[in-house]
């Protein structure tokens, strides 16, 4: 098995492992959340106990970037295995939705049955061709508008809300189960969209990170 490819380790107190395939391209949304993370691409066949040890050494959360046209290898649900059995704070990410046949709530269910339960904070608002324009927060109902030059956030009109709202009630229910810290204590496993060329996601992500760093 080849060895992954590691970005250098910088001096930091705090260091964040970002996991994908080489699909997902992890090299271009690295740099967008902290200076603090170092990228490994793992090989999809497969991803050894020794070498799990060797990616996570000195690293306080892990980052699975799963892109959503070429889904979930071995090699990424080796990893996360060892990661959730140690009980990192861990973080799926979910990338490449641009035109892709799977979307963002597909992927959620993949990472819920190969991976562990997770929990997805937001939902993936669409334009008429079917393009992400931004999120809406599903404890909030606040929207993250994604689709001018400038981010924007406001409230979600009463129409979004009601069709959403099985899914705020779900996500409401399972948060019951956790505490206000559970993702920094590895309890807690977020599911985030991401969209590179329009920041989608990018905020939200580094939300999560600060509760770590």
């Amino acid at each position: 098995m080849d060895k992954p490819n590691i970005s250098p380790e910088k001096n930091s107190d705090i260091q964040i492992l970002m996991a994908a395939d080489a699909s997902a391209e992890a090299e271009n949304l690295a740099p967008l959340l902290s200076s603090d993370i170092k990228v490994a691409t793992l090989d999809p066949k497969g991803t050894s106990i020794e070498l799990a040890q060797q990616l996570t050494q000195g690293v306080s959360a892990i980052l699975l970037l799963v892109s959503a046209k070429s889904g979930i290898s071995k090699g990424m649900i080796e990893l996360w295995n060892y990661a959730m059995e140690r009980q990192f704070p861990r973080l799926v990410i979910v990338n490449k939705l641009s035109m892709s046949e799977t979307d963002f709530d597909d992927i959620a269910l993949i990472v819920n049955r190969v991976l562990e339960q997770g929990l997805t904070p937001y939902l993936v608002l669409h334009d008429e061709v079917g393009e992400p324009t931004g999120l809406i927060s599903l404890e909030s109902k606040e929207v993250h508008d994604y689709s001018a030059a400038t981010a924007n956030r406001y409230m979600a009109d009463s129409e979004l809300q009601s069709l959403i709202e099985e899914f705020a009630s779900e996500y409401e229910d399972q948060l019951t189960a956790f505490e206000s810290d559970s993702f920094a204590q590895g309890l807690l496993v977020p599911i985030l969209p991401v969209m590179e060329s329009k920041l989608i996601g990018v905020s939200e992500i580094k939300e999560y990170l600060a509760q770590i760093t």
